[in-house]
Protein backbone atom coordinates (compact mmCIF):
# COMPACT_ATOMS: atom_id res chain seq x y z
CA UNK A 1 0.00 0.00 0.00
CA UNK A 2 2.91 2.33 0.74
CA UNK A 3 4.30 1.81 -2.77
CA UNK A 4 0.90 2.63 -4.30
CA UNK A 5 0.68 5.82 -2.23
CA UNK A 6 4.12 6.84 -3.51
CA UNK A 7 2.98 6.22 -7.09
CA UNK A 8 -0.17 8.28 -6.44
CA UNK A 9 1.96 11.23 -5.30
CA UNK A 10 4.07 10.92 -8.47
CA UNK A 11 0.91 10.66 -10.57
CA UNK A 12 -0.58 13.83 -9.12
CA UNK A 13 2.69 15.68 -9.83
CA UNK A 14 2.62 14.90 -13.58
CA UNK A 15 0.98 17.45 -15.90
CA UNK A 16 -1.06 14.84 -17.79
CA UNK A 17 -1.82 12.65 -14.77
CA UNK A 18 -0.17 9.60 -16.34
CA UNK A 19 2.67 7.32 -15.30
CA UNK A 20 4.01 4.33 -17.18
CA UNK A 21 5.85 1.98 -14.87
CA UNK A 22 7.62 0.26 -17.77
CA UNK A 23 8.53 3.29 -19.93
CA UNK A 24 8.46 6.75 -18.34
CA UNK A 25 8.05 8.51 -21.70
CA UNK A 26 5.12 6.38 -22.95
CA UNK A 27 1.61 7.79 -22.61
CA UNK A 28 -1.89 6.45 -23.09
CA UNK A 29 -3.13 7.42 -26.53
CA UNK A 30 -6.51 6.96 -28.13
CA UNK A 31 -5.86 4.95 -31.27
CA UNK A 32 -8.63 3.62 -33.49
CA UNK A 33 -11.17 3.65 -30.69
CA UNK A 34 -8.98 1.98 -28.08
CA UNK A 35 -6.39 3.26 -25.65
CA UNK A 36 -2.84 2.02 -25.93
CA UNK A 37 0.28 3.05 -24.05
CA UNK A 38 3.03 3.87 -26.48
CA UNK A 39 4.16 6.24 -29.20
CA UNK A 40 3.05 7.45 -32.61
CA UNK A 41 5.98 7.80 -35.02
CA UNK A 42 5.66 10.13 -38.00
CA UNK A 43 8.14 9.51 -40.84
CA UNK A 44 8.75 11.53 -43.99
CA UNK A 45 10.39 9.69 -46.89
CA UNK A 46 12.01 11.15 -50.00
CA UNK A 47 10.03 9.54 -52.82
CA UNK A 48 12.93 9.68 -55.28
CA UNK A 49 15.60 8.03 -53.13
CA UNK A 50 13.33 6.17 -50.67
CA UNK A 51 15.25 7.53 -47.69
CA UNK A 52 13.83 8.76 -44.39
CA UNK A 53 14.43 12.52 -44.29
CA UNK A 54 12.58 13.38 -41.08
CA UNK A 55 10.81 11.73 -38.19
CA UNK A 56 8.86 12.82 -35.12
CA UNK A 57 7.77 10.72 -32.14
CA UNK A 58 4.57 11.83 -30.40
CA UNK A 59 2.16 10.59 -27.76
CA UNK A 60 -0.83 11.65 -29.86
CA UNK A 61 -2.72 8.62 -31.16
CA UNK A 62 -4.16 10.35 -34.23
CA UNK A 63 -2.24 11.44 -37.33
CA UNK A 64 -4.73 14.22 -38.17
CA UNK A 65 -2.69 17.01 -36.53
CA UNK A 66 0.71 15.89 -37.82
CA UNK A 67 0.78 16.72 -41.57
CA UNK A 68 1.99 20.33 -41.66
CA UNK A 69 4.63 20.05 -38.93
CA UNK A 70 6.19 16.91 -40.42
CA UNK A 71 6.03 18.35 -43.95
CA UNK A 72 7.75 21.56 -42.79
CA UNK A 73 10.42 19.54 -41.00
CA UNK A 74 10.99 17.37 -44.08
CA UNK A 75 11.31 20.42 -46.32
CA UNK A 76 13.81 21.98 -43.92
CA UNK A 77 15.87 18.78 -43.65
CA UNK A 78 15.92 18.39 -47.42
CA UNK A 79 17.00 22.00 -47.90
CA UNK A 80 14.40 22.63 -50.59
CA UNK A 81 11.86 25.41 -51.13
CA UNK A 82 9.32 23.27 -52.98
CA UNK A 83 7.71 20.18 -51.49
CA UNK A 84 4.75 17.99 -52.30
CA UNK A 85 3.55 16.09 -49.22
CA UNK A 86 1.61 12.92 -50.03
CA UNK A 87 -0.27 11.30 -47.16
CA UNK A 88 -3.05 8.78 -46.57
CA UNK A 89 -6.54 9.68 -45.39
CA UNK A 90 -5.51 9.43 -41.74
CA UNK A 91 -3.86 12.84 -42.17
CA UNK A 92 -6.89 14.58 -43.69
CA UNK A 93 -7.78 17.70 -41.73
CA UNK A 94 -8.77 21.04 -43.25
CA UNK A 95 -6.61 23.17 -40.94
CA UNK A 96 -3.52 21.00 -41.57
CA UNK A 97 -4.02 21.17 -45.34
CA UNK A 98 -4.46 24.94 -45.07
CA UNK A 99 -1.28 25.20 -42.96
CA UNK A 100 0.63 23.35 -45.69
CA UNK A 101 -0.69 25.72 -48.36
CA UNK A 102 0.26 28.74 -46.24
CA UNK A 103 3.78 27.32 -45.83
CA UNK A 104 4.13 26.82 -49.59
CA UNK A 105 3.84 23.03 -49.37
CA UNK A 106 1.57 21.23 -51.85
CA UNK A 107 -0.38 18.58 -49.89
CA UNK A 108 -1.97 15.57 -51.57
CA UNK A 109 -4.15 13.80 -49.02
CA UNK A 110 -7.00 11.35 -49.62
CA UNK A 111 -10.24 12.65 -48.16
CA UNK A 112 -11.34 10.78 -45.06
CA UNK A 113 -14.60 8.85 -45.04
CA UNK A 114 -15.86 10.34 -41.80
CA UNK A 115 -19.31 11.86 -41.74
CA UNK A 116 -21.09 13.89 -39.10
CA UNK A 117 -24.34 12.40 -40.34
CA UNK A 118 -23.15 8.86 -39.63
CA UNK A 119 -22.01 9.91 -36.16
CA UNK A 120 -25.51 11.29 -35.54
CA UNK A 121 -27.13 8.02 -36.67
CA UNK A 122 -28.19 9.35 -40.09
CA UNK A 123 -27.14 8.26 -43.57
CA UNK A 124 -24.01 9.96 -44.94
CA UNK A 125 -23.70 11.29 -48.50
CA UNK A 126 -21.74 8.21 -49.60
CA UNK A 127 -24.69 6.01 -48.63
CA UNK A 128 -27.30 7.87 -50.72
CA UNK A 129 -27.82 7.34 -54.45
CA UNK A 130 -30.23 9.46 -56.48
CA UNK A 131 -32.55 7.60 -58.86
CA UNK A 132 -34.26 9.76 -61.45
CA UNK A 133 -37.10 7.33 -62.22
CA UNK A 134 -40.38 8.91 -61.22
CA UNK A 135 -41.86 5.52 -60.31
CA UNK A 136 -39.30 4.56 -57.65
CA UNK A 137 -41.15 2.50 -55.09
CA UNK A 138 -41.03 2.99 -51.35
CA UNK A 139 -39.47 -0.48 -51.00
CA UNK A 140 -36.35 0.94 -52.72
CA UNK A 141 -35.92 3.21 -49.68
CA UNK A 142 -36.13 0.41 -47.13
CA UNK A 143 -32.69 -1.13 -47.76
CA UNK A 144 -30.93 -0.70 -44.40
CA UNK A 145 -27.27 -0.18 -45.43
CA UNK A 146 -27.45 1.75 -48.69
CA UNK A 147 -30.49 3.13 -50.37
CA UNK A 148 -31.66 4.73 -53.59
CA UNK A 149 -34.15 7.57 -54.04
Amino acid sequence: MQKLKEIEVQLQATPDKQISLTDPDARAMKSQGTGIVGYNVQTAVDAKHHLIVAHVVTNVGSDRDQLSSVAKLARSEMGTKELTAIADRGYFKDSEIQACHEAGIDPIVAKSLTSGASADGRFGKAEVRYRSKADASLSDLMIPEKFTI
